[in-house]
């Protein structure tokens, strides 16, 4: 045999043995093999498909997702799995990893995560038989935004500096463990936290204030839990068994109520005649006079020629329905309420004048006292970043409600009309003050009508109007409600939906008119689970400075426009997450003018309160 001969077989022989020449072996299929190999269950072959000569990215591995060649996702859920967390911890490009509803056991308490830290957002470890205390290694990863570790056996503290040290978490649960102490103060500097669950465990003490906004099931379970929002009040917390001692402190406890209550009806009596005394007065002496009935200080009936009443809320200027009728009107538009006008009387108020919409409806008699309910409470409504009602005239057929008129008009206007050469740009601190604005108009009009749960229904970038002085007023809240048809109920979360799809208008300069359905579905496109400045309204592509603040605010809006209500965050927190980039930016950009006196913000589009923006006339 020529040595030509023999080299060619030999070529022959390795290049047909599997394995020789291959390319080199995806460097995370030793973690994901060694977690395989350590599991004692796998009743179900979930992991069968896990082949060491395969590339986890380029086949399919059960539960595996790759990004640029790294594991970048692992989701193993509800397979009841037995086995060591250990190994998945050498996974350094990991940024979701979900094992819920499995059987895994042991204490976490020992793993190292720190090839973690560059790159996990996402933990969850719920549903499982884990041991032991608090993690304190998951502290350390600071690109953390929700942790599961709900329905385990962990146990201890929940650690004081967790809040502190995890800043931008959106979810913590610990529900269903056996955590003990005080819940840590620092929870409430979580800017970003909505979903908050620590129920169920053997917790103590009084619930830091600024946690007051989560629901009662956030923290039910807790018996020696106390203060808002649970019902346990934490003064009475100290208790004697002396049984003789009980009893004389509840009879002088009750002597005390009694004496307190009679001389409480002796002064309501007193009140009650004085009162009655000084109405009766009053009507005398206004007898005969037309109008300027008085309900206490907060409104103002007038009757017309027809019989008809004409209310005026607080602060509203009287006229008479003949004075309106004649003033000159302009239509502003037409919407789901009814036609809006612009309307400028003779001799009053200038030529601001007021805006009166025009519902027509046909109230049924049975109707009246509902409707003229929801006015009067409308009337109520007192907020710097809400427009309110401040007079209204019912008939049978029609409806009329006055409000302010505001100059720069809408949200929309101001983010849409005009859009090419020439358009002054509007900066980012005044989207960022806007969308605050309105997130606190709509957070006190949620908490005004709590207890009947009213909502907005067509909460829309136009129905939120914009002031001479750039504030944000809320307004249409609830219309919907009195006209002829009104919209089949809607709750509260849908409000919390649209104001989603309005924070996404005001970072993207984009509209759901621009041929896409859904906004959310179109950023959740472009963004491709990773920020990028590419979603950005072109208006604010020079703004490097305050790309942190405009991502924080971008995830703000998906999270509000979160399908699903449970994961959607009530609007109080909602103010509190934009207050807070609002804050650190301010914090930011005054460390950075304080070590560079030479350079002022005035000067950057982006970053200048005193950026040229559409002004009023």
């Amino acid at each position: 045999m020529t040595i030509t001969t023999l080299f060619l077989f030999l070529f022959s022989f390795l290049i047909h043995r599997p394995g020789i020449f291959a390319f080199p072996q995806n460097p995370d299929v030793s973690a994901l093999f060694a977690f395989k190999q350590s599991c004692l269950s796998d009743p179900g072959s979930s992991l069968a498909s896990w082949n060491p000569t395969t590339d986890p990215c380029n086949d399919t591995w059960k539960g595996v997702t790759c990004r640029n060649g790294h594991v970048d996702r692992l989701i193993l859920e509800g397979l009841s799995l037995v086995c060591h967390v250990g190994p998945l911890t050498d996974l350094p490009y990991l940024s979701v990893l979900s094992l819920k509803n499995n059987s895994f056991t042991g204490p976490v308490i020992g793993l190292d995560l720190a090839m973690w830290r560059p790159h996990l957002k996402l933990l969850y470890l719920s549903h499982n038989q884990f041991t032991g205390p608090f993690p304190h290694a998951i502290l350390a990863l600071r690109h953390l935004r929700r942790l599961d570790l709900a329905v385990n056996r962990l146990s201890g503290l929940i650690p004081p500096q967790i809040g502190n040290l995890l800043p931008n978490l959106f979810t913590l649960r610990l529900e269903n463990n056996h955590f003990s102490g005080e819940i840590p103060t620092s929870i409430a500097k979580m800017a970003y936290l909505s979903d908050l669950n620590l129920s169920y465990n053997w917790l103590e003490g009084k619930i830091p204030p600024r946690l007051f906004s989560f629901p009662q099931s956030s923290f039910l379970g807790n018996h020696e839990l106390c203060g808002d929002p649970l019902q346990h009040n934490c003064s009475n917390r100290n208790f004697t068994s002396d049984p003789a001692v009980v009893s004389r402190r509840e009879r002088n406890k009750w002597v005390g109520i009694v004496v307190i209550a009679a001389a409480l009806a002796g002064l309501v009596v007193i009140l009650v005649l004085t009162v009655v005394a000084v109405l009766c007065f009053k009507k005398k002496r206004k007898k005969g006079q037309l109008g300027n009935v008085n309900q206490g200080t907060t409104k103002k009936v007038q009757e017309t020629e027809t019989g008809e009443v004409m209310v005026f809320f607080e602060g509203c200027e009287e006229f008479t329905m003949e004075e309106l009728m004649r003033g000159s009107a302009e239509m502003l538009g037409r919407g789901v309420v009814g036609t809006t006008y612009r309307v400028v009387m003779e001799g009053r108020g200038g030529d601001k004048g007021v805006v009166v919409k025009r519902v027509r409806r046909e109230r049924r008699k049975e109707e009246e006292a509902t409707e003229r309910k929801v006015l009067e409470q409308m009337g109520g409504w007192r907020h710097p970043n809400v427009a309110g009602l401040r007079a209204y005239y019912s008939s049978a057929d029609e409806l009329l409600l006055v409000f302010d008129f505001v100059h720069n008009g809408s949200l929309y206007d101001i983010l849409h009309r005009n859009r090419g050469p020439g358009r002054i740009p509007i900066s980012w601190s005044t989207r960022l003050k806007l969308a605050l604005d309105a997130a606190r108009g709509l957070a006190y009009l949620h908490g005004e009508s709590k207890s009947n749960n009213i909502s907005h229904q067509h909460l829309t970038s136009s129905n939120i109007l914009v002031d001479s002085n750039f504030n944000a007023l809320i307004s249409d809240f609830s219309l919907l409600t009195l006209t002829s048809q009104p919209l089949l109920y809607s709750p509260q979360s849908s409000d919390v939906y649209n104001f989603g799809v309005v924070l996404l208008e005001i970072l993207t300069g984009r509209t759901t008119e621009d041929g896409m359905v859904d906004l959310p579905k179109w950023v959740q496109t472009v963004v491709r689970e990773e920020w990028t400045s590419e979603v950005f309204d072109v208006e604010l592509w020079g703004c490097k400075d305050v790309e942190d603040e405009m991502v924080a605010l971008l995830q703000i809006a998906m999270l509000c426009a979160s399908k699903e209500p449970k994961d959607q965050p009530k609007m109080t927190v909602v103010c509190k997450m934009i207050e807070e980039i609002r804050d650190r930016g301010s914090r930011s950009r005054s460390s950075r003018s304080s070590q560079s006196p030479s350079l002022t913000f005035e000067s950057s589009p982006c970053l200048s309160e005193d950026t040229p923006t559409l002004t009023s006339s």
